[in-house]
């Protein structure tokens, strides 16, 4: 599932470009020594079609796109193929329900997330992600957890990126006082949020227990947004035990900025917070 609405999702951004760029069909296939056929072109625009990063290298030089452009939708294309790179780890690796989160958290420019139970998995340390999996999966083999929590560990490379994506966590402050693992990975995972909180990228703010009733009392969610908000535009993502939301209408998208916008009244951000 997660392919093809990539697929889809970077197809208009295609077609857009070459509207902008005032050519037909006709006048980009003519030049054959793109390797651009009529066909070829339909299904990419249309999203039927995987594709391939040096086909948007190629296409966007046609266009005259910048190469700020051009990286990104490079790594949108990445998406679009089959085999997501978690794949290496089995294809039962990440639930489908979850894949197309994954596909999109890398080609997003801004990641907004409200966490009521315990550190995403964007700042985990390794062994608080093994503490998260083997409550969730006291009977699972210890190599499926390792596989699992390397994953998790892998997902975190983003940010080692020349242009990471923005991240502006809120964690409930109870995630801060529930012990998980033990009190040596707890204290190395508050280590951890306190040295990712000093990264330019990444924003933390606690929502105090005293701030009392508060907007997102329904539990945790992730707003993620794109390069270009008219063609790309922003998702809400909200998850469940065994499935999970995709939430792309203007007015759900306006509920949830609202939701995070109500929420930062009782923040306080990480590195001046004590419990």
């Amino acid at each position: 599932m997660g392919p093809t609405v990539v697929r889809r999702q970077l197809g208009r951004r295609l077609r857009q470009l070459r509207d902008v760029s005032g050519m037909s069909v006709d006048q980009v296939v003519a030049e054959r020594h793109l390797g651009i056929s009529r066909a070829k072109l339909f299904k990419l625009e249309a999203g039927k079609h995987a594709v391939k990063p040096q086909d948007i290298a190629v296409l966007c030089a046609r266009y005259g796109v910048s190469a700020k452009v051009t990286s990104t939708l490079q790594a949108l294309a990445l998406a679009t193929q089959d085999a997501s790179w978690w794949h290496v780890y089995g294809e039962d690796a990440v639930p489908e329900w979850f894949s197309l989160f994954m596909d999109l958290e890398p080609v997003a420019t801004m990641i907004r997330q409200y966490e009521a139970e315990y550190v995403p998995g964007l700042l985990q340390t390794r062994d608080y992600a093994w503490a998260i999996y083997r409550a969730a999966q006291p009977d699972a083999e210890d190599a499926e957890i390792e596989r699992r929590v390397t994953i998790r560990m892998e997902r975190q490379k983003i940010f080692n990126r020349a242009r990471p994506p923005q991240l502006h966590t809120v964690l409930n402050e109870a995630v801060l006082l529930r012990t998980i693992g033990d009190s040596e990975v707890m204290a190395a995972q508050l280590a951890a949020l306190r040295t990712a909180a000093q990264r330019p990228e990444i924003a933390i703010d606690v929502l105090a227990l005293r701030a009392g009733a508060h907007a997102a009392m329904n539990g945790s969610f992730a707003i993620l947004d794109f390069p270009n908000p008219r063609e790309d535009p922003s998702m809400a993502y909200v998850e469940t035990a065994i499935s999970a939301a995709y939430l792309q209408k203007p007015a759900e998208i306006a509920r949830y900025d609202t939701i995070f916008t109500q929420i930062m009244t009782g923040t306080t951000p990480l590195l001046e917070y004590s419990p």
